[in-house]
């Protein structure tokens, strides 16, 4: 299979999916996590271009270690809005990757960029199969299955899992790869 998880800052799809990831590529699978924002804005000092440039190299170097794709698109951190250009983008993303699965946010965080991530995400989950939108990737055949990102959230609605995975036997690898994005 192919597993996209899609995360709104370099190091989303780490947190919640890393130990989840390395479970799929023991097992054959591929996986690839896309962040909907360059993470330019998430520090106290540093000048956006610089801490975007950073976080890329930290997440490069990390899902190297996890062995996962990566690609980043060029939003700016705190402004990711449920827009037609970032849901076309995504629906490119899904369809050159061939998912099968895509997991993220849901669409009622408390971060706006999770949150919207959440809609984009969910807005594209119909449309990857009508050829005629972006009709310059080809069209996905079958949707892909769609699963949110575990959260601790109670309102409007508490996080109910249907699928757990233990990840015990990947949580170090985890660890690692999160290590390695200090900013």
């Amino acid at each position: 299979m192919n597993i996209m998880v899609i995360g709104a800052h370099p190091d989303d799809c780490e947190f919640f999916a890393a130990g989840t990831a390395v479970k799929f590529l023991r097992n054959g699978h591929k996986v690839k996590f896309v962040s909907v924002s360059n993470g330019d804005a998430g520090h106290q000092s540093m000048k956006r271009a610089d801490l975007a440039r950073r976080r890329h190299a930290e997440v490069k170097q990390a899902d190297a270690t996890l062995g996962v794709d990566f690609e980043i698109l060029d939003c700016h951190d705190g402004e990711i809005v449920p827009s037609l250009e970032i849901r076309e983008q995504l629906i490119r993303q899904i369809r050159s990757f061939r998912a099968d699965m895509v997991l993220s946010h849901r669409p009622n965080d408390y971060h706006p960029d999770h949150r919207n991530t959440g809609i984009l995400v969910q807005d594209t989950a119909y449309l990857v199969i009508v050829p005629n939108v972006c009709d310059d990737t080809p069209a996905l055949e079958k949707n892909p299955i769609y699963m949110y990102l575990q959260d601790d959230f109670k309102s409007p609605a508490p996080f109910r899992p249907d699928i757990i995975v233990p990840i015990d036997d990947t949580f170090d690898k985890k660890v690692e790869s999160l290590h390695l994005m200090p900013s």
